[in-house]
């Protein structure tokens, strides 16, 4: 089946029952389970639970039910945002650049589209790097910044911004000031990019 094919089935997929979403999911998940007429993803110390209501599906994280309740593509892409860096067919992690919350001279926290945070070690990113100080490629053409981090590339794309601003942001400004201060943020914090550019 081509991808193309594969996202149609995906977005108009009408699960019959738990099992065939836990079919999908198993092709692209790690870490997942189903006991119990219950689907179990396992990231990092945490977990999600999915389990089949009477309009599609609650979830449990870490044993505390949410306050949601899903139908089925949006539970598929849920449970995949929640375990992203960990999917089997997934190399490169796009996010927007205004999703960075707080660079250190450690790394980069970002919060996903579900407000949880994820961090990006800069030293596990130069053991992957070309050099032992460089953490990303960064292209000023194409706008972005792709770290080499173990699990999955996390990839921050730099758009112009028209209407919306993230207050949580910590970079500030127009595209092409927002681009280079992170440059002169990773800069000091000891490590360097490769310019792609």
């Amino acid at each position: 089946m081509k991808d193309n094919e594969k996202l149609y089935k995906v977005y108009h997929r009408n699960y019959k029952s738990i099992e065939e979403l836990y079919d999908d999911l198993s092709d692209v998940v790690i870490n997942i389970g189903f006991e119990n007429n219950k689907i179990i993803i396992h990231y990092n110390s945490d977990i999600l639970g999915i389990e089949p209501c009477r309009w599609g599906y609650y979830t449990y994280l870490n044993g505390k039910k949410e306050g949601y309740e899903w139908e089925d593509q949006d539970i598929y892409f849920y449970a995949l945002e929640f375990v992203h860096e960990q999917r089997k067919d997934l190399t490169v992690f796009e996010m927007n650049d205004t999703s960075i919350v707080h660079i250190t001279d450690d790394g980069i926290t970002y919060f996903d589209e579900f407000g949880r945070n994820h961090f990006i070690s800069f030293a596990d990113c130069s053991i992957n790097g070309p050099t032992a100080s460089c953490v990303a490629e960064r292209d000023a053409t194409k706008w972005y910044f792709k770290f080499y981090s173990s699990s999955i590339s996390i990839k921050f794309m730099f758009r112009s911004l028209f209407v919306f601003k993230n207050k949580k942001s910590v970079l500030l400004g127009g595209r092409l000031k927002r681009f280079k201060t992170l440059q002169k943020l990773i800069t000091d914090s000891g490590y360097t990019t490769y310019d792609l550019s």
